[in-house]
């Protein structure tokens, strides 16, 4: 079973990343190219602590922003292994071996979100530990997508039971 979740876009985060990022390259640029005295009397320290705010700023908001144009999670189930794979983020694949029990839970977000209702997150837990899936899905989402796991692992383990 494959489920696909892209990401929630909406024109006022996207005019948010978009503003942001004009602005820390801005920003950069006039940095950059200020030769005022008192610019220059700021040393190394003062050049680097400018470098290391406008890296910081361009990290998150490149992030944000690559997530909204070429983000995708999904989450692949077998009889073996639950897989989840994230595109547009650095921590990419992670996956659990579907061994004894699985218990297949909802909770609180914990991604930041700018849209009220994309709150949920599933946690899929077995004894060899759990699987977060479902970054800014709503109630509504994450509750099929519950159901939908659970319905498919009680297949699984109905076929294990009469052999197939």
């Amino acid at each position: 079973m494959l489920i696909t979740n892209p990401p929630r876009t909406s024109d006022f985060r996207t005019g948010f990343v978009l503003i942001g990022a004009a602005i820390v390259a801005y920003t950069g640029y006039m940095g950059l190219r200020d030769t005022s005295p008192a610019t220059l009397t700021s040393g190394t320290l003062g050049l680097l602590s400018f470098v290391a705010i406008i890296a910081l700023f361009t990290y998150f908001l490149g992030k944000d922003f690559i997530w909204l144009v070429f983000g995708k999670e999904t989450l692949r189930l077998t009889a073996a292994a639950a897989v989840r794979d994230i595109r547009g983020s650095l921590g990419n694949r992670s996956s659990l071996p579907l061994k004894g029990h699985l218990n297949v839970e909802i909770l609180d977000h914990t991604y930041p979100t700018d849209e009220v209702g994309l709150l949920e997150v599933i946690r899929l837990t077995t004894a060899n530990g759990p699987l977060v899936f479902g970054r800014e899905l709503s109630r509504e989402e994450a509750e099929a997508v519950a159901n939908a796991i659970q319905d498919f692992i009680s297949r699984q383990k109905f076929k294990l039971a009469i052999g197939r």
